[in-house]
């Protein structure tokens, strides 16, 4: 065997055992961190809105939509009951009360007749999105430091409830 061909065994040698040191290192460093759950990142400016549709009631049952999230619980979700009845609402209307935050999202509804749905949707605010970047990279290093992973959230809508009069509630229901 050539001397080229010991030095290059040499070295490649030298390169695993210094790959398997720093696999070692780096296990070690990560199994050491804990999880430190999830953190809100930005401003929040959270307000209840009570939104009103009135419908006209007809042999279908008016569907009330929206997106998954506020329905999957990821912010708070419709109650768990689905529609609530409420007799200080009037008769043939919808009260969607929203929880939000106003920094980042403004609540609309609409009502679509000839298809018999009721629609809960959202407009953006103009948020800056690159300084809630920044602020979660700050909390990252920051936890890091500690010790800690985290995860992020941020807060759109925080609880969705559904309420009509007790003449109704025959007369909907909610769906995605």
């Amino acid at each position: 065997m050539s001397r080229k061909h010991k030095i290059t065994i040499v070295v490649f040698c030298m390169g695993v055992l210094l790959c398997g040191i720093g696999v070692g290192i780096a296990f070690t460093e990560f199994s050491g961190l804990t999880y430190g759950g999830t953190e809100i990142v930005g401003e929040t400016d959270m307000r209840t809105a009570n939104l009103d549709v009135e419908f006209e009631p007809e042999e279908e049952v008016w569907n009330i939509m929206g997106t998954r999230s506020w329905h999957s619980g990821h912010y708070g979700g419709v109650n768990d009951m689905g529609i609530q009845t409420d007799s200080s609402v009037p008769v043939n209307t919808v009260r969607i009360s929203v929880t939000y935050n106003a920094n980042r999202v403004e609540p609309f509804t609409s009502l679509d007749i000839d298809s018999a749905e009721i629609y809960l949707g959202w407009y953006w605010n103009d948020t800056d999105e690159l300084a809630l970047m920044m602020e979660a990279k700050d909390k990252v290093l920051q936890n890091l430091k500690n010790g800690r992973l985290i995860s992020f959230d941020v807060v759109n809508m925080e609880q969705v409830d559904v309420f009509v009069n007790p003449q109704n509630v025959e007369d909907v229901r909610l769906i995605y």
